[in-house]
């Protein structure tokens, strides 16, 4: 048995001050596991996200279903969770600032002015709402829950999520290296 005390420490802290994945992964699993058993309900963004859609007035037919009615905005406190989460995460290791950096691919690939990187992020968010309606579902919900419940098609959508971004990932990083955007 380690008697060290500074084991766990190490366990913990990360050289950017983050909280370690297992921490992550653990509270996930609880947290999609307390979900289902309360409420026979998937977890998922996209879904929260359409209840949030729904009650501030969007009168896009994809949130007037009854799937956005008010007997599921109890959905709406996942997105307050997310938020709070993330605060507690940044406040726990004793600093609050927005993330800077976020790798050489991410910088190499971003404009450097502000309103393109928010009309860049603004595109990306669509993309990923489409693809979430055309899945049936967003990657937390399919992943997370779908494939811990051994949903066949959330397992073809999860490995199709993962090899998009892989292959994407790698495209980016041969055609950035090409180029000599990326050394």
């Amino acid at each position: 048995m380690n008697t060290d005390p500074t084991w766990l420490t190490s366990l913990w802290q990360s050289a950017d001050a983050l909280w370690p994945a297992w921490v992550a992964g653990a509270a996930i699993g609880v947290l999609a596991f307390g979900q289902r058993w309360l409420t026979d309900q998937p977890l998922g963004c996209s879904a929260a996200f359409g209840n949030a859609c729904a009650r501030l007035g969007s009168r896009l037919p994809l949130f007037q279903s009854n799937a956005h009615g008010t007997h599921t905005d109890w959905k709406l406190w996942f997105l307050v969770g997310i938020f709070l989460g993330g605060l507690l995460a940044s406040l726990s290791n004793g600093s609050f600032a927005a993330p800077s950096h976020f790798g050489d691919l991410y910088t190499a690939l971003m404009p450097q002015d502000t309103a393109a990187r928010i009309a860049w992020w603004l595109f990306g968010g669509v993309m990923i709402g489409l693809g979430s309606r055309m899945a049936g579902g967003c990657t937390s919900g399919h992943t997370i829950n779908g494939v811990a419940m051994g949903s066949p098609a959330s397992i073809v959508a999860s490995a199709f999520f993962f090899g998009a971004a892989l292959a994407t990932a790698q495209i980016a990083d041969w055609l950035l290296r090409a180029t000599g955007a990326l050394s």
